[in-house]
């Protein structure tokens, strides 16, 4: 299942430039360009996928390869005059939601990756999370964030505006919450950057999250242009204004700010007790992407063995050697991806950070050889199908309580060594 899951991941994004270096420029298909330094030019970006998952693996075993995807997407900017958000065919497209080259190009950049034009990349995304395009025929064809305007004025965009250019109309809580993750992972970007009000201004609105959040429920749900939260909604039932799922879903995507969501629920406990009846009550849905973070969202609030317990449970029950053996479409290779992550014991829960939340490691012993010749060693001793709990573990000799790693844990070599049992401790929960 693991080299299987590696396999699938493999696929996309794909180099298009010819083997001399020449691809057709963005969005027009001429004129012919050449890729810079016997670079690669990559395109089929899923975005609304792979920023999750496959772009994070990328950066721990092909940082080279994810450093021309990230000039490959500023090559579009500048040969499209806008950063595409959805790239495919060589072209812009209005499919998905978010903005999540941001997420992409953050995540390397946060990590290290700084082999492209960051400062042209940071233009292009800039220009996306502040501006619209003056053509409707522009904005029709992909450029710039749907409903841009209305986010900016209401801090959320409210149901009035249903959005009709756009591959999927409507779905502006979702929209709204994505945004509101990547104009956080911009602001990191631009404090790297000493881009002191950018930062201020994206950090601001990085808290627009919580204006989608209602209080009375403790659900994400739709606002009106007045304030005013819909009324008498599911939120366990698909919605018009959620992508791809449920109110309920949704309510976790807040990867950058996880204690400000558990203060909105109400602190620890409650914000435990919400997140268990996804599992519980079985509302969690591993086969689309919007649940793919929450299974480890139990670290945050110090239930580290939760995390261990249903990140388990997925392995074994959504990934089959079998026809049909993926609960939903790979999509690009998350589903892989996520797979892949897992297995290890860790998940980078918001890509834009150093962070890898810990799980439950399934292998016995794995390393990975990294491409600056380091190497990172997963030990899980006594590791079966019955003991899939952490008792301890030893980073680099040295005891352990976090729940997390840090991306340069790995990427400067060393090893973890975790000790597996068949009932849950208390380690991990106090970090």
């Amino acid at each position: 299942k693991f080299y299987g899951a590696f396999y699938r991941s493999s696929f996309l994004p794909r180099t298009i430039n010819d083997v001399d270096g020449k691809y057709p420029a963005f969005s027009k298909g001429q004129p012919i360009m050449i890729t810079d330094d016997n670079r690669n030019y990559y395109d089929d970006f899923s975005m609304w996928d792979t920023y999750r998952a496959l772009h994070p693996l990328l950066n721990i075993h092909s940082p080279s390869k994810s450093a021309d995807m990230m000039q490959s997407l500023v090559k579009k900017y500048e040969q499209g005059e806008w950063m595409p958000i959805f790239p495919c065919w060589n072209s812009y497209t209005a499919a998905m939601i978010g903005d999540h080259v941001i997420s992409a190009i953050g995540d390397a950049y946060i990590k290290g990756i700084d082999d492209f034009d960051i400062e042209k990349g940071y233009e292009g995304m800039r220009k996306n999370a502040f501006e619209t395009p003056s053509s409707i025929e522009d904005y029709k064809s992909g450029m710039g964030r749907r409903a841009l305007d209305s986010y900016i004025k209401y801090g959320y965009i409210p149901l009035e505006d249903s959005i009709p250019d756009a591959f999927h109309d409507n779905e502006q809580v979702s929209r709204t919450l994505e945004y509101a993750y990547d104009d956080f992972v911009l602001s990191q970007i631009a404090k790297k950057l000493d881009k002191d009000e950018d930062y201020l201004v994206l950090s601001e609105r990085a808290l627009n999250y919580r204006n989608v959040i209602d209080s009375i429920t403790g659900y994400a749900q739709g606002r009106y242009a007045n304030g005013e939260f819909i009324k008498n909604n599911d939120p366990f039932n698909f919605a018009s204004f959620i992508t791809e799922g449920t109110p309920a879903h949704y309510t976790w995507y807040v990867p950058h700010d996880v204690e400000g969501l558990i203060h909105l629920m109400g602190g620890k406990s409650k914000y435990l007790a919400k997140l268990d009846s996804m599992f519980t009550e079985g509302l969690y849905w591993h086969g689309n992407e919007p649940c793919h973070q929450i299974p480890f969202m139990f670290n945050y609030a110090g239930a580290p063995w939760r995390t261990q317990e249903e990140v388990r449970h997925i392995i074994n029950t959504e990934y089959l050697n079998a026809p049909g053996g993926l609960s939903g479409n790979d999509d690009a290779g998350q589903m892989s991806a996520w797979y892949i992550f897992a297995s290890l014991g860790f998940y980078p829960v918001c890509p834009g950070t150093p962070y890898y939340m810990i799980a439950s490691p399934i292998f016995k012993k794995a390393v990975l050889n990294l491409e600056n010749n380091n190497k990172f060693t997963i030990i899980a001793k006594n590791s079966t199908p019955e003991n899939i709990y952490i008792q301890s573990a030893k980073l680099n000799g040295e005891v352990y309580t976090k729940n997390y790693l840090l991306h340069s844990d790995i990427i400067n070599g060393g090893e973890i060594e975790f000790v597996m049992g068949p009932s849950p401790s208390e380690w991990g929960s106090h970090h």
